[in-house]
């Protein structure tokens, strides 16, 4: 198979904009790597110069110690695949599965095999008559896969395949996705801005801000332990909860919140609160962290404020209630069990457990989580 080797990749474009900032990434053999971030942070410029599609203004690519850099994309041993499907529309699925196999001057008996392979692998060989037209889009991205599986490339690169799906099937085809990849044990590449299909599809993470790597990890490393208040913010349904305040104390830290509330402190990696005591911080709580105290018992070491609702969403078994407090200058969001009830207007009091919290320097989307172990780094 493939390991991938990004060394300083800078893309910058003829208008001086520079998409991609010196960027390395090491990708392991038979990885499932996702590139994740919003419109315009230069996750699918730098899975274009993986493809050739792209001309790499500044460091190297390699894929099996080999540099590709000036490789043309048909010699690079890798099969991409396309947000809009890119099949042909005047052939026949069986077609588009074989053309790049016709390409490459196999003989018609093999390529018979390896499509009716494919096709069976993907649940396609009654639709191998019928042109893209006569299919769904589901289907029609089975097609677009089974066009890549058939070659056996070194490397599969995804653009975004889901994004035109409803969510039932966004949901099928994330599970057909990854069963497909560990079946093939290929290395794979996959860029989104759905943090879902982040947090489901990868062996790893790589979260992109503005052409730049804000960390690369296990799902759920990023989500227990976000390396800056951006992957915090960006990774997380609803967003965690940020409040400004100031560090108390540091042996029994308490963060005071402005007016008379206050939230004791539990987290157990507090490296560099002492640091902190007596000046700003921001606390950053996820709102699974907030609980209704009229259903839910006190956690240890947990701290209880009242809080006016503002909005209930219902979700189905859970809901998002929405909260608001003199000297909270926006609403915080708790995720509930959707029977804990409660009304708008009404004032209810909150249970927070910090066990899992975060405090974060102030500032931006760079700023520090001073909660994290010694020595935790931004990729692993």
């Amino acid at each position: 198979m493939a390991s991938i080797d990004i060394d300083h990749l800078v893309k910058v474009y003829d208008n001086g904009f520079k998409a991609v900032k010196s960027i390395s990434l090491p990708i392991r053999d038979k990885e499932f790597m996702v590139l994740v971030g919003p419109s315009g942070c230069g996750k699918t410029t730098t899975l274009r110069m993986i493809a050739g599609l792209e001309d790499i203004t500044g460091g190297e690519i390699r894929i099996d110690t080999r540099r590709i850099n000036e490789v043309e994309p048909k010699d690079r041993d890798i099969a991409m695949v396309f947000q809009n499907y890119a099949l042909y529309p005047h052939m026949t699925v069986f077609e588009n599965m074989a053309y790049a196999l016709k390409l490459r001057g196999m003989k018609r008996a093999e390529i018979q095999t390896k499509v009716d392979e494919t096709a069976k692998m993907l649940g396609l060989t009654d639709h191998l008559p019928k042109l893209p037209k006569q299919l769904s889009g589901g289907q029609r991205q089975r097609v677009a896969l089974g066009r890549a599986i058939v070659r056996k490339p070194k490397v599969f690169l995804f653009d975004e395949p889901l994004s035109n799906l409803d969510a039932k099937l966004r949901g099928e085809m994330r599970y057909e996705l990854k069963t497909l990849q560990q079946k093939l044990a290929t290395t794979a590449v996959y860029v989104t801005h759905d943090q879902i299909e982040a947090m489901t599809l990868g062996d790893r993470i790589t979260v992109m801000s503005a052409g730049e790597i804000q960390q690369v990890a296990a799902p759920t490393v990023i989500y227990d332990s976000p390396y800056n208040r951006f992957v915090a913010s960006f990774i997380g349904t609803p967003v965690m909860n940020f409040l400004d305040g100031t560090l108390t104390g540091a042996d029994q830290p308490v963060f005071k919140l402005p007016g008379d509330a206050a939230i004791a402190l539990a987290m157990p990696e507090r490296h560099e609160f002492p640091s902190f005591a007596g000046k700003p911080i921001v606390l950053g709580i996820r709102p699974e962290q907030l609980s209704h105290g009229g259903y839910t018992a006190l956690p240890k070491g947990g701290s209880t404020i009242p809080m006016q609702v503002t909005l209930l969403e219902i979700m189905g078994d859970h809901q998002y209630v929405y909260l608001k407090r003199p000297g909270f200058e926006t609403p915080i969001v708790m995720k509930c069990n959707a029977h804990h009830r409660a009304a708008v207007g009404e004032t209810i009091p909150i249970h927070i457990d910090t066990t899992m919290s975060h405090a974060f320097e102030p500032g931006g989307d760079q700023a520090r989580n001073l909660t994290l172990p010694k020595g935790f780094t931004r990729q692993a």
